[in-house]
């Protein structure tokens, strides 16, 4: 291979932008699939999401709404082609596919709208955990002790004893790689 040469041979320029190209469309690529996940796992962004395109299919626009776009009565005071915008913000360009709404809305799939929805969504997961966590300890007292149903099936224990349910949630990275990989298909 290539690899024999010296230390001393430094990249040129153009290649050293060549790389750096090519990982900051990896980082991006990365960025924008993790935001495609949180569109089709977060049902509130997966609605919006289906609405805009059932819109779009039967040709209404989101203009329709109230007609008070935020670029209304901009005409003339722009700076010129690559200028900041009225809040000091940077033009940005759009990509293939992405476009403004007549209203001045970006719409469901605005880095802002997914983080804030999936920042609803699991606060709404958590506060139904704790409910859900806050029956069962009533559940539970009401139980006379050594009840069947107050135990615990030893299979939902971990090393420790502790109900795989009340562990800290890890990333999964307790997981034993070699019991997962045939198991990618699940469900």
């Amino acid at each position: 291979g290539g690899g024999s040469t010296s230390k001393g041979a430094l990249l040129s320029p153009s290649q050293k932008r060549a790389n750096h190209i090519q990982s900051e469309q990896k980082r991006r690529a990365n960025i924008r699939r993790g935001y495609e996940a949180l569109c089709e796992v977060v049902p509130a962004l997966r609605e919006a999401i289906r609405a805009e395109e059932e819109r779009e299919r039967s040709g209404g626009g989101a203009g329709d709404d109230d007609g008070g776009g935020a670029g209304s009565g901009s005409k003339g005071r722009g700076r010129g082609v690559g200028s900041t915008g009225p809040g000091g913000e940077k033009a940005k360009k759009k990509r293939k596919g992405e476009s403004d709404k007549s209203d001045g809305r970006a719409g469901p799939r605005s880095e802002n709208v997914v983080l804030q929805k999936t920042i609803d969504y699991i606060t709404a997961l958590l506060a139904d955990r704790a409910a859900l966590a806050q029956r069962l300890e009533i559940a539970r007292g009401i139980l006379p002790l050594g009840h069947p149903a107050a135990q615990v099936d030893p299979r939902h224990l971990d090393a420790q004893g502790v109900p795989l349910w009340e562990r800290e949630w890890n990333g999964g990275m307790d997981l034993d790689a070699g019991a997962e990989e045939g198991s990618e298909e699940e469900g």
